[in-house]
């Protein structure tokens, strides 16, 4: 591989893995709203349904980013003559993994602390 094909083929995994990212912070934040807005509307197999179509969608575009992330990390080892700048030998889909996992249990975390304080209020 030469060093303008490396540069391409790293910089659309980049792509690709911050669009995966993009779309689970953009369904991470609207479980969050819909739960906070419509959560003391709901029954609670309402809010486990919608809980797990979140975390199926969630965990799918989490695993896209990852996947990238890899495929980065891999190029980077295969080719490291064609980098630069060490940031790029960071552990990026270890802090993926622990960025979106993270990410969703907090939500779950949210979605129980809102559903007791509807309980607790009546």
């Amino acid at each position: 591989m030469t060093e303008i094909e490396f540069l391409e083929a790293l910089n659309l995994h980049a792509t690709n893995g911050m669009n995966g990212f993009a779309i689970y912070l953009t369904l991470t934040f609207a479980y969050l709203t819909a739960i906070y807005l419509i959560g003391a509307k709901l029954t609670g197999i309402q809010v486990v349904l919608l809980s797990l179509l979140y975390l199926a969608w969630s965990t799918s575009f989490a695993m896209v980013a990852v996947t990238h992330l890899q495929s980065i990390e891999s190029m980077v080892r295969e080719y490291p003559r064609f980098i630069r700048a060490r940031m790029w030998f960071s552990p990026w889909s270890a802090m993926g993994i622990a960025i979106t996992l993270a990410g969703m249990a907090i939500c779950f975390y949210f979605v129980r602390e809102v559903r007791r304080e509807i309980a607790e209020t009546g």
